[in-house]
């Protein structure tokens, strides 16, 4: 019996530890995306700019694949080609941007608290995300922390926003998980 749990100890700590990295995002929906920022003036606005973040979400206007970006005073919808029509753009579609922190930082366009794709949050410019159904506010620049919620009808949940991984190398914005 000794020999057993002299064994099975080993194994039990390596289950028991976790990596608050990879528990940091989120698997939920997929996410992969790769956008030229050049080619997008929303993206080109935000990155590398401290406290500045768009929202990317995917849609079908008439049969055509499009992808609409804002950011503070912009906002265009773009075609997208063949090859970034399978893009995953999570449950509501992408917020990302550079926190104050200079941090670049992708979340999950739909509230965690609603839990719903047609429960996008609406940006602010000074990188707060509201959601005007449960009157939860984020901070982008805390990593999607909540800022505030509604006193008079507080949520059952209480949860950040859903974080996905990102790379910007100063030309290319990846997002996925």
């Amino acid at each position: 019996m000794k020999k057993l749990a002299f064994l099975l100890f080993p194994i039990l700590l390596l289950c028991g530890c976790s990596d608050d990295a990879t528990s940091t995002f989120s698997n939920r929906e997929h996410v992969f995306c790769r956008f030229d920022v050049l080619q997008y003036v929303e993206l080109f606005n935000v990155m590398g700019n401290p406290g500045q973040f768009a929202s990317i979400r995917k849609h079908v206007v008439n049969g055509v694949t499009k992808v609409t970006m804002e950011s503070a005073g912009s906002s265009t919808d773009y075609n997208l080609d063949a090859l970034s029509k399978n893009f995953g753009f999570g449950l509501g579609g992408l917020i990302v941007g550079t926190s104050n922190f200079n941090e670049t930082l992708c979340y999950d366009l739909s509230c965690p608290i609603c839990d719903r794709a047609d429960r996008r949050l609406t940006l602010s410019n000074n990188g707060y995300a509201h959601c005007a159904k449960c009157g939860t506010t984020f901070d982008m620049n805390s990593k999607g922390v909540i800022y505030q919620i509604d006193e008079e009808n507080p949520p059952v949940t209480k949860r950040g926003l859903y974080r996905y991984r990102i790379n910007y190398d100063g030309s290319t914005v990846n997002a996925y998980n």
